[in-house]
């Protein structure tokens, strides 16, 4: 895991379109009490900082990727939500979390999301290497390894932890091909 947004020089244009997304129309996401916006690019929730929060992102994940016919991302992508957002509830300071989700295109025309989450604690995820009996500890190496990229990085109000999915190059093609292939019955 890094210590700096999703690739340096693209930061200021992650943080201005995340920006974007806090003045979008509103939605409920099944099973929350709280609120996610949501528009055709990007989904942003505040969650409270509890364990069952993860739950909630994988909803809001699901439901985002499925609007956006990306659902072929959805299960590692609602993993790694529910990671950070777990993460974020059980070693932050207690205040709401905010799970951002907003999808782009990578270079060769490959769709793709970036998802933060960000909470309030200036404390730094440890580096860490389980022993092979432990019951935990593994979720941010599992973050890197499924993970097109990912990291964290400081905020004025805390931090940030993201990643970014995208297609392979045969997803992609399969993806496609899916996509223009005539319903059955038309």
């Amino acid at each position: 895991m890094t210590t700096t947004g999703p690739g340096q020089a693209a930061e200021p244009a992650v943080q201005k379109a995340m920006g974007a997304i806090s003045d979008l129309p509103t939605a409920q996401m099944p099973g929350a009490d709280q609120v996610a916006r949501t528009d055709g690019d990007g989904l942003r929730a505040e969650l409270p900082a509890e364990l069952a929060s993860a739950r909630q992102a994988r909803s809001a994940v699901r439901q985002a990727l499925a609007a956006w016919r990306m659902d072929h991302l959805c299960g590692d992508a609602e993993l790694l939500a529910s990671e950070l957002v777990a993460n974020a509830a059980e070693h932050g300071d207690g205040q709401p979390i905010s799970l951002a989700l907003r999808r782009h295109t990578e270079p060769g025309e490959r769709p793709g999301i970036t998802c933060e989450v960000t909470d309030t604690s200036p404390v730094m995820p440890p580096r860490r290497e389980p022993g092979p009996d432990a019951e935990r500890g593994r979720g941010l190496a599992i973050v890197a390894a499924l993970a097109q990229s990912s990291g964290v990085r400081v905020t004025q109000a805390g931090k940030t932890t993201w990643f970014t999915l995208a297609l392979t190059d045969r997803a992609h093609r399969a993806a496609a091909q899916i996509e223009h292939e005539p319903e059955a019955g038309a």
